[in-house]
């Protein structure tokens, strides 16, 4: 039987093969959606009990919604079987919680701070492209088509340049804002927030708050897939013949939702403990009664990969 281009080949990509080995795990899947969805309710909670400042909004609104977001990424990838890319959020996950509770371990304000002035800067170069004559329009007109803008767009985007410009001068934020001018003005782009305040690495934040084992055994070890560039979970030799892994791993599944649970646990008690203090024992006990049963349930069921030989 002749296999249609315009079809997925079964043995590579078996897209309700996977969905239905992932029902094997609805329940440990409908854990994540459940903590997707305490999240959802605990970014305006934390906000409304905050000083609704600067912190608050960086942390909660910007962060934690990062992480919820990343999260229900990670729920609608498993629920489908996509276990493999689904690792791209687990790493996203792991990266916000680290960067969170980096943030959060000392020197709070200044961090906030950095991460500020790298978005103000951020948006601020952006609308240099639609400057004529500036350096980023130059540079980008010679790489990308023309950009052309109404007289009102152009008004528009100047009055905007004009408060960015007001926001960095202030005196709080302009010797951050000066670090990250040295480093642009040399390599023409702003190093991450954290390097500029002094971390080298996502790696240095991880081992600045203890959990450098957990970057290594997680973060580091999905790199490879991140970029492209991990054979070993592509491909496999063996008896002479060479095999490809299939696109969607629904049996990894209990182990990327352990790592996830367990980071977002962490992540939640963080945030309660900053922004409503003396919540977290109503949360522990919702742990203990609605979530603990499933997060450590040790699964018996044994779905072997099946391999391609090519």
């Amino acid at each position: 039987m002749v296999q249609h281009i315009d079809q997925s080949y079964k043995p590579i990509l078996d897209r309700e093969g996977a969905a239905e080995m992932s029902s094997n795990f609805a329940d440990i899947i409908e854990l994540v959606c459940e903590l997707v969805d305490y999240g959802s309710n605990l970014i305006p909670r934390a906000y409304a009990s905050s000083e609704r400042d600067l912190k608050a909004i960086c942390l909660i609104l910007v962060q934690l919604r990062q992480f919820v977001s990343q999260l229900d990424g990670m729920a609608l990838l498993l629920a489908q079987g996509a276990c493999a890319i689904s690792n791209l959020q687990l790493r996203g996950v792991l990266e916000i919680a680290h960067t969170l509770e980096w943030t959060l371990q000392s020197d709070t304000l200044s961090k906030i701070h950095h991460l500020y002035v790298a978005n103000l800067r951020r948006r601020r170069n952006w609308n240099r492209v639609a400057i004529p004559g500036t350096v980023e329009a130059i540079r980008y007109a010679a790489k990308g088509p023309k950009l052309i803008l109404s007289v009102e767009q152009q008004t528009e985007v100047w009055n905007e340049l004009i408060r960015i410009d007001s926001l960095l001068a202030d005196p709080q934020f302009a010797p951050i804002n000066q670090n990250f001018e040295s480093h642009y003005r040399k390599h023409h782009f702003d190093e991450p927030w954290y390097k500029i305040y002094g971390a080298r690495s996502i790696r240095q934040v991880s081992k600045d708050i203890g959990k450098l084992s957990e970057y290594d055994g997680i973060y580091l070890s999905l790199s490879g897939v991140t970029h492209g560039s991990d054979i070993w979970r592509s491909i496999f030799f063996g008896t002479g013949k060479l095999a490809v892994a299939p696109i969607r791993e629904p049996q990894h599944i209990p182990s990327s939702v352990q790592l996830a649970v367990t980071m977002t646990l962490r992540v939640y008690t963080l945030v309660l403990k900053e922004f409503r203090s003396g919540e977290e024992e109503n949360f522990a006990r919702k742990y203990r009664a609605e979530w603990r049963a499933r997060f450590l349930k040790k699964y018996q069921i044994e779905i072997k990969p099946t391999e391609t030989v090519i």
